[in-house]
Parts: structure tokens; C-alpha cells; sequence
């Protein structure tokens, strides 16, 4: 039979998450479409409580603040220092423009409420999916420090600079060293950056890879899965990227995310994600009369299946 594609094969975790476990998801707009559907399915998730952070170096302050503010949240708290003014409002540099505000105090009152929102999920027993889209990173002159996002600063403020593997590494282990009760799961985003320039993209995919391989070699609870392998090799073709030819289109994320769950999901919860999906599908179904007997009729059943499956997956 001719083969249209190279396929990309992946065994199963030998240790696998369930329907019972927290999935706290940080890092690239691919951790929030993976998130995102992890939350359509009744997962128990998290979704970038800093908002979508692209490089290990965003990725690993995040992880710091998180645990941080469960060990002392008195002292970890975002304060008035760390508001910087942006032509969108109010922001820090630890948080995606997402988070601006009209005021510095609705920005602090959002983002901390975040941060200790995050922080309680962090410290559940659970997994850690993080995905990096980039190794390059941008560091305000100013203070020094890396940031998540310029803000549509004026660009001499920031230096540019690719980090190197052994920075990706160092950034991340001491997390994954500091909770061996911890699965964590690294990904590299299939989303290509090419304001970068293909070549500069190559080098820059290239460095995450060598760092996360670092770290899946050194601690058994750290784990690969080949999101950008796949979206490489099994889906290379245009019509599955979206108009700006960078991003997945939604038929490749959900063949992505599909093979995320074949990889990652006990055998035992499969039945339960079937009934996830088919209670979605109710949900998202709109009714063309509402009002009618029949139309009550199937809120009721969708009511009770949805009943029905919350009460499995609390059980």
C-alpha cells in the first residue's frame, strides 16, 4: 500500500494519568489548545495562570512564583514595583498582555488571585505538561531580567539573545529534581516562528529539543511527547496549518491532541473519556427550537448524562 505520510510511533507511558489526577498546563498557545480541550473533556486542568509564555526562561519564573506563594504567600505576591505601564494598560513583565488592566491595582488584584489560584493547583499530586515554543528570549536592559512579553515596548529597551541548551536545562531540572512525585511532560510547540527566519526557527526548536532531552535522560518522572514531530512529519502539508501558515489549523490539533491521549491516558479512563466526548458533543449542540417538548426532553438527557459522568469521575 503506498504511505502518504511518515508516521511518528510512540509507545504509552508506563505511567499514565487518569481522570482522578491534576493537569496543570504552562508555556506555549499549544499548551492552551491542549488545555483547552483537556477542560471541554472534564479533566481536572489548569490552563497558563500567567497566561501563554513562550521561552524556558518565562516558563521556569512562572514555575518559582507558583511555588513560591504556596510556601510563603506573603512574601511572593506580585506588588505595585512589579507594574509596568503599557499602550494596552497595566501589566508585569512575569505575564502575557492578556493580563492588562485599566489600573495598576485591577492588574494586581487579577494576577494575584491567579497566582494564589495557580499556586493551590501546583501543589496538588498530579502532571505538569509544559510547552516551549522558543529559545529565544528578550531581557528588559533595565532590570536585567528576562520577559515574558515586551508589551509593545520600544524594542531598545530589550536585548535579544537565543539561550543554550544547558540554560534550557538548568532553568527546568530544578523543578522536576524538586518534585519526584511529579509527572512532568515536556513538549516542543509545532507552531513555527518565523519573524525569526526559518533557519534562526531551526536552531531555536533544535536547542529546546537537546535541553528537554537532557532532562527526560537524567530523571524518570520528566517525559517527551512528539507534538512537533508529529505536526513535522505525519501532517506535512499545508492544509493542515491555518491561514498564517504557522499555526495548526483545528484538524491537526485535535489529530495532535488525539495522540496525546492515546500516549498519556490509562487504558482504565478510556470508557470515561468516550463518555466525556459524547457529553460535549450534547453541550455544544443547539437546539433549533428551544422550548418544545422535545427540545426539554434532550436538556433532560443531557443533564442526567452529564450527572452521570461527574459522578464517575468524583467517585
Amino acid at each position: 500500500m503506498l504511505k502518504l505520510n511518515t508516521p511518528v510511533e510512540i509507545g504509552p507511558l508506563e505511567k499514565r494519568f487518569s481522570y482522578r489526577d491534576s493537569i496543570l498546563f504552562i508555556g506555549s498557545c499549544f499548551a492552551d489548545e491542549m488545555g483547552r480541550r483537556c477542560e471541554e473533556l472534564y479533566f481536572d486542568t489548569l490552563t497558563n495562570p500567567f497566561g501563554v509564555l513562550f521561552n524556558p526562561c518565562s516558563v521556569a519564573q512562572c514555575l518559582g512564583l507558583l511555588e513560591g506563594y504556596g510556601i510563603n504567600s506573603y512574601g511572593c505576591s506580585f506588588v505595585p514595583e512589579d507594574v509596568i505601564e503599557t499602550p494596552d494598560g497595566y501589566c508585569s513583565f512575569h505575564h502575557h498582555g492578556s493580563f492588562c488592566r485599566s489600573t495598576p491595582e485591577e492588574f494586581l488584584d487579577d494576577a494575584n488571585r491567579a497566582l494564589a489560584e495557580g499556586s493551590e493547583f501546583y501543589y496538588r499530586k498530579g502532571w505538569v505538561v509544559v510547552t516551549l515554543g522558543t529559545a529565544f528570549i528578550y531581557t528588559d536592559r533595565e532590570s536585567g531580567q528576562p520577559v515574558s512579553n515586551c508589551h509593545k515596548l520600544p524594542q531598545e529597551r530589550f536585548e535579544r539573545t537565543m539561550i543554550d541548551v544547558d540554560r534550557v536545562y538548568d532553568m527546568l531540572s530544578q523543578y522536576v529534581a524538586a518534585r519526584p512525585d511529579r509527572q512532568w511532560v515536556f513538549t516542543v510547540s509545532p507552531v513555527r516562528h518565523l519573524a525569526d527566519g526559518p533557519h534562526a526557527n531551526q536552531l531555536s526548536k533544535a536547542t529546546l529539543h537537546l535541553g528537554i532531552e537532557k532532562l527526560v535522560s537524567r530523571y524518570p518522572n520528566a517525559h517527551y511527547f512528539p507534538a512537533y514531530e508529529i505536526m513535522m512529519d505525519e501532517l506535512r502539508d499545508y492544509r493542515f496549518y491555518a491561514d498564517d501558515m504557522m499555526h495548526p489549523s483545528q484538524l491537526a490539533a485535535n489529530y495532535i491532541f488525539g495522540k496525546f491521549m492515546e500516549w498519556a491516558l490509562s487504558d482504565s479512563d478510556r470508557p470515561l473519556l468516550a463518555e466525556a466526548e459524547n457529553v460535549r458533543s450534547m453541550m455544544q449542540h443547539r437546539l433549533l427550537n428551544p422550548g418544545t417538548p422535545q427540545a426539554a426532553q434532550f436538556e433532560r438527557r443531557r443533564d442526567e448524562a452529564l450527572t452521570s459522568l461527574l459522578k464517575k469521575i468524583r467517585s
